[in-house]
This record gives C-alpha cells, structure tokens and sequence, in this order.
C-alpha cells in the first residue's frame, strides 16, 4: 500500500470480512513470516508475557553465534520488540531498564550490515527515544532517569544515544536535567 486511500480501501474490505477468514489468515501469515508470528503473539499476550518475549528478543540479538542475525532480521526484532512495551502497560522504572536492554544492542545492529544504517538510527534515534520518553514522562524518580540515561551514555559509541541527553528537557525537571548536564545548584 502506498497511499491512504489505498490503505483505507483495504481495511474497509478487511472490515466487511468475517471475523474466521481473518483469524485463519493471520495464523497463516504466522506460520510464513516470523515478524506477523512476533505480532500475533504481541497482541495475544498479557504485559508481563511481553515483558519476557522482550527479553527474550533483545537476548536472541546480544548471543548470536557465529552463524549471526541478519541485519534485516535485528532490524525486525528491535520494530517488533518496541512493540511489546507500553508506558501506559509497565510500570515506568521496569519500561527504562527494559529501554537499557534495547539501546545495548546498538553495537550488534550496528556491525551486522552497512545497508540499514539509516533504518537503524530511526529505531534508535526516534522509535526508541519516544518509547524512553513515554516511560521517563510517567517516571516519578528523576534521580533514576538520570542515572539512566548517564550509564546509557557510557557506552554510546555510535551516537544512537545522545538524543536523550540533547532532548532531556523535554522530560526531566530543571533540577534533575542540572544533575544529568553535571551542574552544580
């Protein structure tokens, strides 16, 4: 689909299907494509379920052997675990260890190709930088946040992390973002 009109033709058709073509279709996407089984199962699981699917994607990344993850493959396990976390479904502090779990994989995205650099300072630099914010906004420990954000920026070699220090207003009060810029009072 390239357009709206063609993405809203095609759910009005979807709409007016019963609901069983839609579900065995679904489970047939499921069975060829691991990305539709990841969403499926996204969808179908509670918060806690996601949580450990989460964890075990970002682990399936970080312990590759030597027959590694494609690019492609990382790239679609990072969308797709981002998908699992909601700031509205976890409690905050859980959302930005988990959001440490993500941004420690930069390296593996990183080295495993050169034609998704862009695709993957998208996930990093925006998709996951809005999935942090969501959890930091609701995060009542700007101490915490802070000290997340600082060990995140020890081990920003590729730079996929320094927009939540250069965007730090945008969620922390001025005391805290004083502590982060390592300010005194």
């Amino acid at each position: 689909m390239n357009t709206y009109d063609e993405y809203y033709h095609a759910r009005d058709l979807l709409m007016a299907l019963d609901k069983s073509i839609l579900v065995e279709t679904l489970l047939k996407l499921a069975i060829e494509s691991p990305s539709a089984l990841m969403l499926i199962t996204t969808i179908t699981s509670s918060p806690i379920e996601k949580v450990s699917l989460f964890k075990e994607n970002i682990h399936t990344i970080t312990h590759q052997g030597r027959r590694g993850l494609s690019g492609k493959r990382i790239l679609d396990l990072l969308k797709r675990s981002l998908e699992m976390l909601s700031p509205l479904e976890l409690e905050p502090k859980l959302g930005l260890k988990l959001m440490v779990l993500f941004y420690e994989t930069d390296s593996w995205a990183l080295e495993s190709t050169t034609e998704l650099d862009w695709e993957f300072e998208l996930i990093y630099t925006h998709d996951g930088y809005d999935k942090f914010v969501g959890f930091a906004k609701r995060c009542s420990d700007s101490d915490f946040i802070v000290a997340t954000i600082q060990k995140l920026l020890l081990a920003d070699d590729y730079s996929m992390r320094t927009k939540l220090f250069d965007e730090a207003s945008s969620f922390l009060p001025e005391a805290a973002l004083k502590k982060l810029k390592g300010e005194k009072k």
